[in-house]
């Protein structure tokens, strides 16, 4: 094999594992399988929160290896990362046996809870082997590593600590096929990786050792080791920091009394085993000060090996010493005859036993909760002789107690809880055959305030879409949030709805444009659970929507690219709601669609410019109110002609009389086709009105006398063309009728056409008025089905 160059060892000090206490977390490794193919690390979080899902409070549990102390030649492929939900993830598929040396980490786990536990791996193929991998002893203690020589070479042993040189052993030094590396008064700073190795050999063939030093002496803990740890059973360790007992696989409960079922593991037995051998074959790695072990009831370097006759637990560690008859069971211990409890068998049912008491209580803060205890016995204890101490001393008596056939329930009334009620409180039974106590934790915790607003996603007139995930302080979970919402400004009544954290919620029956004040209330489950307000956030309803259809009522055009369109609308009390018109026009053929913004709700018309000549359109209106669009007119269908002939020349006009005014022009030159008409546009100078337009019908004329106009006005005239569709206006030209006479009668001309590809009914009609005319060509069609562009 071709060594691609020596791991580096890096001198590291900072793999504290423990950032939370008590932490549900689970790192396995399988020894079952040597190919590095099949081997997998698997970690399991058995945090209340993680099986929901995806929280929005709970990080992601994390899994790699750690190569800051151990670090191999960079893997052929990196292996796989798989996960279930948000309570485990599995590493596997390693392509080399050197990409399993060295440390792995998991982290899980939220805020302060957040832990890291570690796995450290050895090479089966190693010069040196650990007889035990995982080392947790008390500040004080001498911790004893132990090498086991598996292929001997006739080199010195380098130990090293957290990577750096530690110490060095002479060949001959080896007892018994080992080498061993005493360390005497340990003190945590002493914790970390060790590793022993031949001089001249790779580092992959080192044994690697996790120590791990307890900040307190044996049986205690607190910040200054103090305070009496609380007596772990079948192997547990008490934690340095928070005086609780980190139980090893397979056993449950405060001081780990309880037994799982074979195969299972976790705090509270939840998990199980994968495959048809149980935990055989499996390592275990949970929280500090614990470290790693085979599961209950196997030991050795693969933990494939059942526990001799007589022993039990994890690593087969632990004697059974049965007393009254009681059977060994290697992965629970004894199993006591009728009539016989305790560890060993040695308690008689005569004395008083405490029954079914829960190993973890949580209340919230300030609240005055109620815990029972019961107990059984004989004599049957009575009230009197039940009582609870706090994790202070402080002893509280029975308020009350239910007498049943088969045991005493004492009831105790605690004072309002503090934080520092926090901790191991126990339950004690005292009679003349005896006594019995059991310690169960009390968590206190704090009720969640929000630390941010709620978000505003969605807003109508009258209902506001909100997001009440919110960051907070205090303790989770978060089972309910209170939203409390009202007007601005106002000293009204606030409204208030529950929902789910996880879910937005609609606010409804508001005010259209009116600010509200919303604000969050958290809520972890308990009595009491319900914190402080949170910060408001200023949500504003949208405006009214507009609800009037407009109808349109006609349009013409007035040029090759420009279209003048009229609308109207239902008459309706009140005032009018809305703030303008958009007017769509929707080209088919290209798929593109036009909008037109007019900004008064009073216009009833609209030019539109910069079409396409020889165009189909769809055409709608409808009425808007701030960001609101009300509903559309029934579309129409608009054919904007193909472009027309240029602009007749050499417009002339001469005044003929009081009231005529006689116009004379030239043919356009080179007009795309016959021209079928010409229109004359008339308007009254400097007036305000609209134009005139007057069709002469005889294309072989270009001259026209336009009568009726009034006496000593001023006009202005211009001619185009038609062939297919109107064409280029030609120049302006400016004419005053003659004298001071009466004005005439107002004209008036009427032409019908039917357009090409339009419904029946294309009407021109032409009004004059004294001193202006106004003009309106519509066309009018059977509204059709709405088109798949049209907004429902």
């Amino acid at each position: 094999m071709v060594w691609l160059g020596p791991p580096w060892l890096l001198r590291i000090f900072f793999l504290a594992s423990h950032v939370g206490a008590a932490v549900d977390l689970t790192l396995l490794a399988d020894l079952r399988l040597t190919e590095p193919q099949r081997f997998f690390l698997t970690c399991v979080s058995g945090e209340a929160g993680a099986s929901r899902g995806s929280d929005a409070w709970e990080p992601p549990l994390l899994l790699e290896k750690d190569d800051r102390i151990v670090r191999t030649p960079r893997p052929w492929q990196p292996p796989h990362l798989a996960r279930n939900g948000s309570r485990q993830v599995t590493l596997r598929g390693f392509s080399q046996p050197s990409d399993l040396v060295g440390v792995f980490s998991c982290v899980g786990g939220a805020g302060p809870r957040r832990t890291r536990v570690l796995y450290v791996h050895n090479s089966p193929g190693a010069h040196l082997f650990p007889d035990k991998v995982t080392h947790t002893v008390n500040r004080g203690d001498t911790a004893v590593l132990s090498a086991r020589v598996r292929k001997e070479k006739q080199t010195d042993v380098l130990w090293k600590s957290n990577g750096s040189y530690f110490y060095t052993l002479d060949w001959h030094e080896a007892q018994d096929g080992r080498f061993l590396l005493q360390l005497p008064e340990v003190q945590p700073s002493a914790s970390g990786i060790y590793s022993a190795t031949y001089l001249e050999v790779s580092p992959l063939g080192s044994a690697f050792f996790r120590l791990i030093v307890r900040g307190c002496g044996a049986g205690r803990w607190g910040q200054d080791c103090s305070k009496e740890c609380p007596g772990c059973l079948h192997g547990g360790v008490c934690h340095d920091q928070d005086g609780e007992c980190v139980c090893p696989p397979g056993f449950t409960g405060t001081r780990c009394e309880q037994a799982c079922r074979e195969g299972r593991f976790g705090q509270s037995c939840q998990e199980q085993c994968p495959g048809t051998s149980g935990c055989r074959g499996l390592t275990f790695c949970l929280p500090d000060p614990y470290g790693c072990s085979c599961g209950s009831g196997w030991r050795g370097s693969q933990c494939q090996e059942a526990c001799a006759p007589g022993r039990f637990g994890a690593d087969c560690r632990l004697q059974c010493q049965c007393q009254n008859g009681g059977t060994c069971d290697r992965f629970s211990g004894c199993v006591c005859p009728s009539g016989w409890h305790g560890m060993h068998c040695e308690k008689s049912d005569r004395i008083p036993q405490i029954l079914d008491m829960v190993s973890d209580l949580e209340f919230n803060l300030e609240t005055t909760p109620r815990i029972s205890c019961a107990a059984a016995g004989n004599p049957f204890p009575g009230r009197g002789s039940m009582q609870l101490r706090k994790p202070d001393g402080t002893v509280l008596p029975s308020t009350k107690a239910i007498v049943e056939p088969d045991r005493t329930t004492a009831e105790f009334e605690v004072p309002r809880l503090a934080l520092q009620d926090s901790g191991l409180w126990e339950c004690r039974v005292s009679t003349s055959g005896g006594q019995d106590s059991r310690r169960f934790r009390v968590s206190v915790k704090v009720p969640p305030v929000p630390l941010s607003a709620p978000r505003l996603l969605a807003k109508q007139s009258r209902q506001l879409l909100v997001s009440p995930l919110v960051s907070f302080s205090g303790d989770g979970p978060i089972a309910s949030v209170r939203l409390h919402y009202r007007p601005q400004d106002s000293t009204m009544a606030w409204s208030t709805i529950v929902v789910d954290p996880s879910e937005n919620v609609t606010l409804v029956n508001l005010r259209p444009k009116t600010g509200y004040s919303v604000r969050a209330q958290l809520n972890r489950p308990g009595e009491g659970g319900e914190g402080a307000w949170g910060p408001p956030a200023l949500m504003t309803t949208d405006c009214p929507e507009p609800l009037l259809q407009p109808r349109l009522e006609g349009w013409h055009v007035e040029g090759p690219d420009r279209l003048r369109v009229s609308w109207s609308l239902p008459s309706v009390p009140g005032p009018l709601v809305g703030d303008g018109f958009l007017l769509r026009l929707w080209d088919g053929a290209r798929g593109q669609e036009r909008r037109e913004n007019v900004s008064s709700p009073q216009a009833r018309t609209a030019l539109l410019t910069g079409l396409t000549p020889g165009t189909h359109y769809q055409l709608d209106v409808r009425l808007y109110h701030c960001t609101l669009l009300g509903p559309a007119s029934p579309p129409a269908r608009v054919l904007l002609p193909p472009s027309g002939p240029p602009a007749p020349r050499h417009l002339h006009a001469q005044a003929l009389s009081d009231s005529e005014i006689q116009l004379v022009w030239q043919r356009p030159e080179a007009p795309a086709g016959p021209i079928s008409k010409y229109i004359v546009e008339v308007q009254v100078a400097g007036g305000s009105g609209d134009p005139l337009w007057m069709d002469v019908d005889r294309p072989e004329e270009t001259s026209t006398i336009v009568r009726g106009l009034n006496a000593s006005t001023r006009y202005l005239f211009r001619v185009r063309a038609s062939v297919q569709g109107p064409g280029d206006w030609s120049n302006v030209v400016e004419e005053s009728t003659l004298g001071n006479g009466l004005q005439s009668e107002r004209p008036v001309q009427e032409v019908q056409a039917v357009e090409e590809g339009l419904d029946p009914q294309l009407v021109l009609a032409v009004v004059g008025w004294i001193r202006s005319w106004s003009w309106l060509w519509w066309a009018r069609c059977p509204p059709p089905a709405s088109p798949s562009w049209l907004p429902s």
